[in-house]
């Protein structure tokens, strides 16, 4: 799975390159071939090189042909069904339902910050499959979606926004009306405080769990949960980024899930490297 030669084609004249605004379409056009195949396979890489080029245009592209993949190699739908929990202001599940079911897909997330919110309605504007976003938190999902009604659940990049959010409530921060990127830093100071002293265990790894619960029941048997993350060389000699743990998350959570009972199955797919990448197949 993700060649770069076959990721280049996706997004420089392929399903996810159809899918995209004619701004960023002439921009990725315009892209030197040698700098492309350079960036692309930077990109793909976890963790990934410091100064990576066209770091404005192509992550979430690239990051967009990845699950676009994985979605035909799990062989979900054509005209699927996705929920994102704490899509924040990042379109690539989006980008890559769309191109994927051919703006058939449904789908929903629940974004608890409104400034991430607003970012993310501007990118996915010109998208034509039913899309919802709701200004709500993630623990309210069965407000507004039924059990066993979704194909695949999907946290990109989530696990450490939810934690972040989690630790940072009870300090005092409203991570709803908040500015997301500049108070960041912060947030994953926190986070690093808690897993070092232990707190994590009660305020953090909780409100984890139960979005995670909840996404298990909200999918249908036989559906999935996808889980990726991915982390920059650049942070590793930062001396305040926990740069150790925020590489290991998801075999962290991985380790919380097989300690719950909760009815699923993990699915190992080529080339997929599970310090990076977690696929929990439904089993009810």
């Amino acid at each position: 799975m993700w060649k770069p030669e076959q990721v280049i084609r996706d997004i420089t004249h392929g399903p996810i390159y159809e899918k995209l605004q004619r701004q960023t379409q002439a921009e990725v056009k315009a892209i030197p071939q040698n700098e492309l195949v350079e960036a692309v396979t930077s990109w793909l890489c976890r963790p990934q090189p410091r100064g990576i080029p066209h770091a404005r245009v192509l992550p979430n592209l690239v990051y967009a042909a990845q699950y676009h993949e994985v979605f035909d190699v799990l062989k979900l739908p054509r005209q699927l069904s996705i929920y994102e929990p704490c899509a924040g202001g990042s379109s690539p599940v989006i980008l890559a339902a769309e191109a994927y079911s051919r703006s058939r897909a449904s789908y929903i997330t629940i974004n608890l910050n409104r400034r991430l919110r607003e970012e993310l309605q501007s990118k996915i504007s010109h998208l034509e499959s039913s899309i919802r976003i709701i200004d709500d938190n993630a623990h309210n999902a069965f407000s507004y979606l039924e059990a066993n009604s979704i194909d695949a659940a999907c946290f990109h990049h989530a696990i450490n926004d939810i934690l972040q959010t989690a630790v940072s409530e009870p300090r005092g921060m409203d991570t709803t009306t908040v500015d997301w990127w500049p108070n960041e830093r912060q947030m994953i100071e926190w986070m690093g405080e808690d897993f070092e002293s232990g707190a994590i265990e009660t305020r953090g790894k909780r409100e984890l769990m139960e979005i995670i619960g909840e996404a298990v029941e909200i999918v249908r048997s036989g559906g999935y949960l996808i889980f990726d993350h991915w982390a920059s060389l650049y942070y590793s000699g930062l001396d305040w980024f926990p740069y150790e743990l925020f590489c290991d998350l998801i075999p962290i959570t991985r380790r919380w899930i097989e300690e719950s009972s909760l009815p699923v199955v993990e699915v190992e797919l080529p080339d997929a490297d599970p310090q990076w990448w977690m696929f929990l197949r439904v089993e009810k």
